[in-house]
Formats: structure tokens, sequence, C-alpha cells
């Protein structure tokens, strides 16, 4: 039986923590708030300059690996 995938799962939950909206992230970044969300949902792909930037500006103690694993449908 597959289960429900959140790509990036871990940025989501990051950003929970730290009580950060998909806004805060974009504009930490200097990327539009629709862009950021077409890649964090996996509709765009990102790229690792910008999941790189995302985890030094936003989330600088959260190893990068962990931060942007994507999630297994098994």
């Amino acid at each position: 039986m597959k289960r429900n995938c959140v790509i990036y799962e871990n940025v989501r939950i990051e950003m929970a923590k730290n009580n950060l909206t998909i806004l805060d992230v974009a504009k930490n970044i200097g990327m539009n708030r629709e862009t950021l969300s077409r890649k964090l949902s996996g509709r765009s792909p990102i790229s690792l300059v910008e999941a790189f930037n995302i985890q030094q500006k936003c989330f600088p103690e959260t190893d990068i690996r962990v931060l942007f694993k994507e999630c297994s449908t098994a």
C-alpha cells in the first residue's frame, strides 16, 4: 500500500518549528512565494544552490542532507 508523500517533509517540519511560512522563507532567499511553493511541493525542480541557500539562510543548524531528504513511498 502506498502512503502519501510530502516531498521535502523535513523542510516543512523545520518551517513549522520555527513558525516560518513559505512567504517568510521565500523572502529570506529572494524568491517569489509561488515559485518556492512549486519547488517545495515537487512540481518544479529545486537546484542544489537553492537548497543550500534555504539551508544556510533559514535553517543553518540543520544538516542539508536531512533537510532535503525526500520521503520514500514504500
